[in-house]
């Protein structure tokens, strides 16, 4: 990993989160992501978070519509440092209930 790091001047990573009637990010489409939302941990220990240096970007964010149907939030982490990627660890997983339920889609790094 030190070695793509060293060629690299950026990267890239997409983290989708699947999700039936559970919000990760945002609880209603014109509100802010609480500090209690999902938060990633990069290679290098740092954490990308909600009001963070290294907040992600969200290209997509349908989770908090809770209407029986599978919607996802579609993360990209972008990076001009290649050694923050890959993502090792997700934080603040929803608690799922009965009738609710998420899965993670967490795509390959692309070093640049």
């Amino acid at each position: 990993m030190n070695f793509l790091h060293l060629l690299s001047s950026e990267a890239e990573q997409h983290i989708i989160i699947h999700c039936l009637n559970v919000s990760v990010w945002r609880s209603a489409e014109d509100q802010l992501a609480p500090q209690s939302a999902v938060r990633f941990k990069a290679w290098s220990g740092e954490m990308f978070e909600v009001g963070g240096d290294l907040e992600p970007e969200v290209i997509e964010d349908s989770c908090w519509v809770k209407d029986g149907r599978w919607h996802q939030t579609h993360f990209v982490f972008h990076f001009l440092d290649p050694s923050l990627l890959p993502v090792v660890d997700i934080y603040n997983l929803p608690k799922t209930t009965p009738g609710s339920h998420y899965h993670l889609e967490v795509g390959p790094v692309c070093f640049l």
